[in-house]
């Protein structure tokens, strides 16, 4: 009986041994997580901004007029066009007239590159960017297109650029039409970025 005694005895401080030695690993396993090194890093200031297409024409108005016109006689004027934008773009113009006869009677020929944009001298060099009406109440393609992505005649500046365009305007000595009438044209400038725009 003393032998069963001692034997229940010794199983139940091994089992005490056994306890202890599992909460001393515990207690071990929570100091040595509390022990751990760290640190952090920031990296702040991700800032971004996008640009601008801005375009100008300048004069804004009148750049080509005349009253009373009569066969034979044109105008010429020099029209600065500004990319007042951060971005490289490409520009159209297109045409818009308030009535369709004179102002297909009326041939606009606009040029690059011209030397001296007057009168007597607009012709005698520089590049025809375009020759034909002056436009119509349906809105004429001038130069270029208007539809997005690069297309044949668009004109491309670079940021802070500037180009000046010789335009004239002539009554044919041929015209037979548009006597006393009046028509008005307006030149639209429009711009896209070429940037991620074929």
């Amino acid at each position: 009986m003393a032998a069963s005694v001692s034997n229940t005895s010794r199983n139940t401080v091994r089992l005490l041994l056994s306890a202890a030695v599992v909460l001393v690993g515990l207690a071990m396993v929570a100091v040595t997580s509390l022990a751990l090194f760290t640190d952090t890093a920031s990296v702040g200031a991700n800032t971004f901004s996008t640009g601008t297409i801005v375009i100008n024409a300048a004069p804004a108005s009148a750049v080509v007029t005349m009253p009373a016109m009569v066969p034979g006689d044109q105008v010429t004027s020099p029209l600065t066009v500004s990319n007042d934008g951060s971005l490289e773009h490409r520009y159209a113009v297109t045409s818009t007239t308030t009535e369709d006869v004179l102002a297909a009677e009326l041939v606009m020929t606009i040029k690059s590159g011209v030397t001296t944009c007057d009168n007597a001298n607009w012709a005698a060099d520089g590049t025809t960017l375009y020759s034909g009406r002056l436009g119509s109440t349906g809105i004429d393609p001038v130069i270029g297109s208007v539809a997005s992505g690069a297309d044949a005649g668009d004109r491309v500046l670079a940021a802070a650029a500037n180009e000046v365009l010789c335009v004239n305007v002539t009554l044919p000595l041929a015209s037979t039409s548009g006597q006393g009438a009046t028509t008005t044209a307006v030149l639209d400038f429009e711009a896209e970025q070429t940037a991620n725009n074929p």
